[in-house]
């Protein structure tokens, strides 16, 4: 069984970002192409359970490094879909770019905490 540093899932700034941004796009997709609010949705989601299968890791272990390296990934494509959207005139997607912007950002501070095994 592996150690994590969190008790729960909402003590991780990170994933909590990601979350928000989940619900961001979903509240604000209706509207879009469905195409595009489908992967807008998709990577969303992937974003927040990919987040959470690297808290699952232990901290600094190449698991929980490739989870954040593939949730930054999706999250710089949720954030892609919403300019896409914003490019296309579609009105009501600034909360939705403002926390995907956070969730991406987040991401990146996480995987730099990352960097350096925890001295025991």
């Amino acid at each position: 069984m592996t150690r994590t540093e969190f008790a729960s899932l909402d003590r991780c700034a990170a994933y909590v970002a990601a979350r928000h941004a989940l619900a961001a796009v979903h509240a604000s997709t209706e509207t879009w192409p469905t195409p595009l609010a489908d992967q807008a949705r998709r990577a969303a989601a992937e974003v927040v359970m990919t987040t959470a299968e690297g808290i699952g890791h232990d901290h600094a272990s190449p698991g929980r490094r490739r989870c954040l390296r593939a949730a930054i990934g999706s999250a710089l494509e949720v954030a892609a879909t919403v300019d896409v959207a914003r490019a296309m005139g579609i009105a009501g997607v600034e909360r939705a770019q403002q926390l995907a912007g956070r969730s991406v950002a987040m991401l990146g501070l996480f995987l730099h905490a990352q960097a350096t095994r925890e001295l025991d």
